[in-house]
């Protein structure tokens, strides 16, 4: 039996499989030397598929059914494909996951325990979320720039770094929680097209919602419009009610808890200038409220 240990947004998952799992590099900061777990995730072998006796609620490029015991979690390895795995969740400690005998190598890369996990749902029982973003390290602190894909989070990121040495932890992705009453974003071991996997955290300063724009304008979001700009960008398994109603409870905390703005900027210098002469006011931001 073979065992790895990863640390994810500080949630330690042991993997149990009979075969060996590739580590990519997506994962392996996240491969920890501690071998101790708050969730266990444990490969099964099966000769024969899962027959599965419940209502089938999400249909893409994965499936999800509703049980008796639960959300059971169905893997293809491509459209009009026969399922090969099935995970289910038992508790929120202990991940089952019953695969096909020969079908090791759709799962033996170590960026498949994300997918299998489904991993929004994991880090949601323990309060995670989700964040489509990018998260950079300005002053030991987190500011998270949030927006649609091509919206310019990974410019203003990159400018930040070239500018302000900022570091950038992930390109696509953060997980928000609260930790000791702060708000707290992680690196994840998923990051778009950006390739930035670092597994830091920093309690979070500000979250910016951008927007482009002809020239460099600040607006704070009162709690009720960061809390729509937030959930769009956020994952949300609308047909779990336990799931869906915990997202809405986190985002309206972080809402009352973070300062959070609206930024339409020009993608150069000048937004990075622009933004750093409010956050360097430490909080006491003179911006246009809606």
């Amino acid at each position: 039996m073979n065992n790895y240990y990863l640390k994810i947004a500080d949630i330690k998952i042991h993997v149990k499989s009979p075969f060996k799992i590739n580590i990519g590099v997506e994962s392996k900061d996240f491969i920890s030397k501690y071998e101790d777990e708050d969730i266990l995730l444990e490969y099964i072998e099966i000769k024969e598929p899962l027959k599965i006796d419940g209502t089938l609620v999400y249909d893409n490029t994965v499936k999800f059914y509703k049980t008796k015991d639960g959300f059971i979690h169905e893997l293809y390895p491509g459209p009009n494909m026969e399922a090969y795995a099935w995970v289910k969740p038992v508790n929120k400690h202990y991940y089952e996951v019953k695969y096909l005998s020969g079908k090791e190598k759709n799962i033996d890369y170590s960026r498949n325990i994300i997918d299998i996990m489904n991993i929004e749902q994991v880090l949601n029982s323990y309060n995670i979320f989700l964040l489509h973003s990018s998260f950079i390290k300005y002053q030991d602190k987190a500011i998270i720039f949030s927006a649609p894909s091509g919206t310019g989070k990974s410019t203003q990121a990159d400018l930040w770094e070239k500018y302000e040495q900022a570091e950038i932890i992930n390109g696509d992705r953060a997980a928000l929680r609260k930790i000791d009453n702060k708000w707290t974003a992680y690196g994840l071991p998923i990051a778009g097209t950006s390739g930035i996997y670092k597994n830091k955290k920093a309690e979070i300063s500000h979250i910016i919602v951008l927007r482009q724009g002809k020239e460099n304008k600040l607006t704070k979001l009162s709690p009720r419009e960061a809390f729509i700009k937030l959930y769009s960008e956020t994952l949300v398994h609308t047909w779990d009610k336990e799931f869906q109603e915990n997202i809405v409870n986190m985002i309206t905390d972080v809402v009352q808890s973070v300062p959070i703005y609206q930024y339409e900027c020009l993608p150069d210098k000048s937004a990075v200038d622009f933004l750093k002469e409010q956050i360097i006011k430490d909080r006491d931001l003179v911006v246009e409220t809606n």
